[in-house]
């Protein structure tokens, strides 16, 4: 049986009841000034939920009397984002309303999305939104609430003979006699608990389960948002042994109570194991376990870490700290030694061994006024990870010189350097920036994963139409080919994955680049160096002589480079370079910006690419919605009731982000005998775009919006990358 449908019986039959139903709830609706109600008053009257409640509507800017058990708090337009956060917090966690509903009118969402994450709230409804979906939200708060007064007040008494899952689900329409039946005959025959025999048959989803169990046995849920924002210290008070063993993890501490997420919150032995061993009282806090081992993998992994730096703080003194010392006054040999520390060694190591695990991007090593921050770059995103003892810092710093081959003795100065990380069989290339700061040297570690750049072309993102392009063009004799896009966007994974599809032994291929970010076999690579004079312009001529078929330039920065590309490309190489411009036609223009006479560039140029990456919709908290108009208007979209669109609602396993990994999208500019035309006539950037879309060419926003109907990103991710388009 569908819960919708079950929920929408247990409607009815308090509807249809001529007496009261037994259980009388209040709900509250509030706004500012009591303005725009219509739309949510719509809702409950569509829900039939007036013959269940009592409704009365309140001012949300004066509330201090109030008192009922759904509050429902609407965002309007001009509301004060930062005051209605502030008065949910007040509902929920002050006045301690049961149930606190954050409604949010379509056209202010933009404003909530950013503080989404501070919104004390049960749940969060963003209008227009199905009367059907509304109704199941608040009737299972209500139908929890119900059972709980049922109860009465009393505290959870373990010995007390509680109504079983099964009846519960069955009494409220949730689940038919003949399921249940079907259930426990699967249970017997599996040895499982009955809620997950519910939920393997189909009978019930696992929310459902959870949340029915925790009315059930009188215990809170653990929602996303309360592992989000769990601390290590916190975390670390359980032994890893007993989190990985009982399937609980610690969550928060206030005061003497310890919130505890667990698997089985009536499994007494451990919550008095628990309650001897931290000296605290425990509150135990329904968690899936899924949840659960997500997150004790995570932050155990990073207690370890921590611990690495802890134990070392007794091997330092203060002359390991920063100081600001004149170069005379370092002592080299003692720096070295801390660098080569035991402790040091294991916890550089750990730092990059766990950035790569995390599919870090970039590790940051920032020294503060009194603390040192580790934080990692997670498709696109900083997320602190740990805060190693501020007295280490010159130590790691020292270590990550030594193995990128830097001056230790070195501190006034940026430095720049590589490393190889080897991890299993796995090798992981380093790129490593340091730079003085007022409270010592920051590092950054750029991580580039083999794996990453060693990626076939079918799998950047392409649709098939635009692999198509691509492959063809790459396989030329010769030509140019541009890809284009701001710092960070994948240009590099990009021209790297094309190399592997073009490299064999027949071909010579030669790279330029400043840094060369990854080594590959098979191909010459130089490394420009203008220190010593090793330009792009300087290495290309040399190039030149070395018999190159295909040659790739890192970036074209100036006139001198992007004449000999040009001519390169003009006699018979295949060139790939990368440019900084917001779309492909902009690219032509900039080249005429630098120098290059529209003549040789209409004749060398074959394909130029724009690209950025977008972030992808976490698949295990992916649900379907309706955005709102605004978002909708801003992409030029109509409302369509076949179009469906999605968003990641926030889950333990994206760290309550919504998103997991990111993929690119491409507008791909062919250089066509029309498009050749415009260049030689030096026409304005505008007519070379509108005769590419004339022959087929997607912009990026279009390939974002493909992207957004095909379920994998969001509204909010392709505006955001296109906005400036």
């Amino acid at each position: 049986m569908n819960i919708n449908t079950g929920i929408e019986k247990q409607m009815m039959q308090a509807t249809d009841s001529k007496q009261p139903p037994e259980a009388t709830f209040s709900l509250a609706l509030l706004s500012y000034g009591r303005n725009g109600l219509e739309s949510t008053r719509q809702l409950i009257a569509s829900s039939t939920l007036t013959k269940m409640v009592r409704i009365t509507e309140v001012d949300l800017g004066n509330h201090s009397h109030l008192q009922c058990d759904i509050a429902l708090a609407v965002f309007c337009l001009g509301d004060k984002t930062s005051k209605y956060v502030s008065d949910i917090a007040l509902l929920h966690l002050v006045k301690k309303i049961p149930v606190v509903f954050a409604v949010i009118q379509e056209n202010t969402r933009s404003d909530i999305e950013k503080r989404k994450s501070e919104i004390a709230a049960d749940d969060i409804i963003f209008l227009p939104v199905d009367p059907g979906v509304f109704s199941k939200k608040l009737m299972t708060h209500i139908i929890a609430m119900k059972i709980q007064r049922e109860k009465g007040n009393s505290r959870l008494d373990f010995k007390m003979r509680t109504q079983s899952l099964g009846e519960m689900l069955v009494n409220h329409d949730i689940i038919t006699p003949l399921e249940l039946k079907k259930a426990l005959d699967y249970q017997r025959g599996t040895g499982q608990r009955l809620g997950d025999a519910l939920v393997e048959l189909g009978y019930i989803d696992e929310d459902q389960k959870m949340h029915f169990l925790a009315s059930q046995l009188g215990v809170p849920m653990a929602v996303p948002k309360l592992y989000a924002s769990a601390e290590i210290n916190t975390v670390a008070l359980i032994p890893e042994h007993i989190a990985k063993r009982h399937h609980c993890i610690a969550l928060e501490l206030e005061e003497n109570e310890l919130t505890v997420a667990m698997i089985d919150v009536l499994d007494l032995r451990l919550l008095d194991s628990l309650r001897d061993l931290t000296d605290l009282t425990i509150k135990p806090v329904l968690g899936k376990q899924e949840d659960i081992d997500t997150s004790v993998e995570r932050f155990y992994r990073d207690i370890a870490s921590h611990k690495e730096a802890s134990d070392l703080m007794p091997e330092f003194e203060d002359n390991v700290e920063f100081l600001q010392e004149k170069d005379e006054e370092v002592n080299l040999e003692e720096i070295a030694a801390a660098g080569a520390e035991l402790g040091i060694v294991r916890l550089v190591h750990m730092l990059i061994a766990n950035a790569v695990k995390d599919r870090a991007s970039d590790i940051h090593i920032e020294p503060m006024e009194k603390e040192l921050i580790v934080r990692n770059r997670v498709d696109g995103d900083l997320r602190k990870v740990m805060s190693p003892p501020k007295r280490t810092h010159q130590a790691i710093i020292t270590r990550i010189k030594i193995l990128s081959n830097l001056d230790i003795a070195e501190r006034r100065l940026p430095q720049d350097g590589r490393m190889v990380v080897k991890m299993g069989h796995r090798e992981v290339d380093i790129r490593v920036s340091i730079l003085p700061t007022i409270f010592g040297e920051k590092a950054v570690l750029r991580i580039l994963d083999k794996e990453a750049f060693e990626r076939s072309v079918t799998n950047l993102g392409f649709t098939q139409y635009d692999l198509g392009i691509f492959k063809s063009q790459i396989l030329k004799p010769y030509g140019m080919i541009i890809v284009t896009g701001p710092t960070g966007s994948g240009k590099s994974t990009t021209l790297y994955s094309a190399l592997q599809k073009v490299k064999n032994i027949t071909r010579n291929i030669v790279t330029v680049e400043d840094p060369v970010e990854f080594h590959m076999e098979g191909i010459t690579q130089v490394h420009v160096n203008t220190k010593i004079g090793l330009s792009f312009a300087s290495s290309l001529r040399s190039i030149l002589r070395q018999d190159p078929d295909i040659v790739l330039i890192g970036e074209i920065r100036d006139n001198e480079t992007a004449d000999i590309a040009i001519k390169m490309a003009l006699t018979g190489h295949l060139v790939f370079s990368t440019l900084h411009t917001n779309d492909a036609a902009s690219a032509i223009a900039r080249f005429v910006d630098i120098g290059i006479p529209p003549l040789l560039l209409g004749s060398s140029l074959n394909l130029i690419v724009a690209q950025r990456l977008v972030r992808r919709i976490c698949l295990k908290c992916k649900v379907e919605y309706e955005p709102g108009e605004e978002l909708l208007e801003q992409l030029n979209l109509q409302t369509d009731h076949d179009m469906n669109f999605f968003r990641g609602e926030g889950c333990v396993n994206c760290n309550g982000t919504g998103y997991s990994g990111r993929i690119g999208i491409f507008e791909m500019l062919v250089v066509s005998k029309a498009i050749r035309k415009l260049i030689l006539r030096n026409v304005p950037t505008m007519d070379i775009q509108d005769q590419a879309e004339h022959e087929g060419m997607k912009t990026l926003r279009q390939a974002g919006i493909d992207l957004v109907h095909n379920g994998v990103t969001t509204i909010e991710q392709v505006i955001a990358v296109t906005t400036e388009i």
